[in-house]
C-alpha cells in the first residue's frame, strides 16, 4: 500500500515538473515617449529556468500584435521594435498564448509609451510689402508756381496750361516773363499778367496736297489732304 502510495506521488511530481512553463515578468519600452512616426524598443524579461518552449502574444496597443514562439535555451529577453505612426498614449501589454504546438508562457507585463504629435511648422516670415508712396494729384496743366517769375505766385493753372503770375505785395513789377513754350499775355493793372502755351507752328506737310485741298496731321500721327 506504501509503495504503491509513494509510486503515485513521485509520478505526479514528474508529471508536473514535465508540464511547468517559462513565465514572463516584465516588459520595458525605450524610450517612453516619442514623436508620431518613430520608434520604440520593446524588451520582454522572464525566467526561463524551466527551459521549456512557450507562446506569447504581444500587444502594441494599437489593433495590431504578434505572436511568438519562445524556444531552445537563451529564450529571454525578447526584443522588438514599433513604429507609431500617429499620437497617442498607448498600453503595451504581453501575455502566454498558445503558438501552434507550445503552451502559452505563464504571466504577464504592461507598459506605456507616449507618442506626441510633429510640431506645427511655423509659417515662412514674410517681408510686408512697402506701400507706394501717395503722390500729390498734379493740377491740369502746368504745376502750379512753375514759371513766375521772382517777385511773382501762381494764382491759378487752366486746363489748357494757362497760368496766373500774380504780383506779391511790396515786389517791384518785372517784365512778363514765362517759361520755355508759353507766351506771355498783357501784364494787368497791378503787375499780374497770364503765360499761355505757345501756338505750335503748323506740321511740316508729309506729302505734297494736289490744288484744292489742305494737307492735316492728327495727334495720333494720321496725315493726309483734305478739303479746306
Amino acid at each position: 500500500m506504501k509503495r504503491a502510495f509513494f509510486f503515485a506521488a513521485a509520478l505526479l511530481m514528474m508529471s508536473s515538473a514535465a508540464f511547468a512553463i517559462n513565465r514572463i515578468e516584465t516588459i520595458k519600452i525605450e524610450p517612453v515617449g516619442i514623436k508620431a512616426g518613430s520608434s520604440v524598443t520593446i524588451t520582454v524579461t522572464g525566467d526561463e529556468t524551466q527551459n521549456n518552449n512557450c507562446g506569447l502574444r504581444i500587444n502594441y496597443g494599437d489593433g495590431q500584435g504578434l505572436d511568438v514562439k519562445v524556444v531552445g535555451r537563451d529564450q529571454f529577453p525578447r526584443t522588438f521594435t514599433k513604429t507609431y505612426a500617429n499620437p497617442g498614449t498607448y498600453t503595451v501589454s504581453v501575455e502566454g498564448k498558445r503558438v501552434t504546438t507550445h503552451f502559452g508562457c505563464e504571466g504577464s507585463a504592461k507598459a506605456t509609451v507616449v507618442v506626441e504629435a510633429l510640431p506645427t511648422p511655423s509659417p515662412a516670415a514674410t517681408t510686408p510689402p512697402v506701400p507706394a508712396p501717395v503722390l500729390a494729384a498734379k493740377p491740369a496743366g502746368k504745376a502750379v508756381g512753375a514759371g513766375c517769375p521772382q517777385g511773382y505766385q501762381a494764382s491759378y493753372v487752366q486746363p489748357d496750361g494757362s497760368f496766373g503770375c500774380r504780383l506779391l505785395p511790396n515786389a517791384p513789377t518785372r517784365a512778363a516773363a514765362c517759361p520755355t513754350g508759353y507766351a506771355a499775355g498783357k501784364p494787368g493793372g497791378d503787375g499780374s499778367f497770364i503765360c499761355a502755351p505757345a501756338a505750335r507752328p503748323a506740321p511740316k506737310p508729309k506729302t505734297q496736297c494736289p490744288g484744292g485741298l489742305i494737307y492735316f496731321e492728327n495727334p495720333d500721327g494720321a496725315f493726309g489732304c483734305r478739303k479746306p
